[in-house]
């Protein structure tokens, strides 16, 4: 991995677990903007070391889900509820296409995939009949979710790092959903955002890794072309 690379990476590892450690202070000045920086530097990563339209719309995916960030956290979690979920939904759908191209002519992970589907179904099926208003919008974005863990699972030939993070992107999601509108639990928020924090990391490492293991390959067959 390039030192730029490295260091962006890790800036964000920094900044992202910061904002976790600040939770118990918030609200402070700025807050709102600390947690969407480290998908913002996600985006740059994805962008710059995944060449071609899978970079694009997996950069695509992380500035979304730093927009539902600033949408959670400025409206407190509920003040802009539904201007999060919208952002989150995009994100699934980038991630789901830039997943797609990279794991293009592979085949699907059905064995990897059925835990998620399996938790994900009975999560949506406990939840929706407690959001009257947003059955619809949940539903809608539960499959993505599941979409996208199945998508994430195509890419890596084992279970890695992308696979892992897309199950707790949906492990987070879940749990927003459970203390939203089934019962809130203690330390749900640190909890939480824990869990989609980490998720969100593996993926970008787990796409920096990808990106490190094509161009050791290309570097070679070099030699041979």
């Amino acid at each position: 991995m390039p030192a730029a690379q490295r260091f962006a990476f890790i800036l964000a590892v920094l900044l992202g677990y910061l904002y976790i450690v600040l939770l118990p202070f918030k609200p402070y000045p700025l807050g709102w903007l600390l947690k969407p920086l480290p998908m913002l530097l996600y985006a740059v990563l994805a962008w710059r070391s995944l060449p071609g339209a899978a970079g694009r719309w997996l950069a695509l995916g992380f500035v979304a889900a730093g927009l539902g960030d600033f949408f959670l956290d400025y409206g407190n979690r509920d003040g802009l509820f539904r201007q999060a979920l919208g952002a989150f939904l995009l994100t699934q759908l980038a991630f789901i296409r830039g997943f797609g191209l990279l794991a293009r002519g592979r085949s699907w992970r059905l064995l990897w995939s059925v835990p998620a589907l399996f938790y994900g179904t009975a999560m949506a099926a406990w939840m929706l009949p407690a959001a009257p208003g947003l059955q619809v919008p949940l539903a809608l974005y539960f499959c993505c979710l599941l979409a996208m863990v199945c998508s994430a699972a195509r890419v890596e030939s084992r279970p890695g790092p992308l696979w892992l993070g897309a199950s707790l992107f949906l492990l987070a999601d879940s749990l927003i959903g459970l203390n939203k509108f089934i019962q809130p639990f203690p330390h749900a928020v640190t909890l939480i955002v824990l869990c989609y924090f980490s998720g969100q990391t593996l993926i970008a490492w787990g796409l920096l890794r990808l990106s490190a293991g094509s161009a050791a390959s290309r570097a070679a067959t070099a030699p041979a072309g």
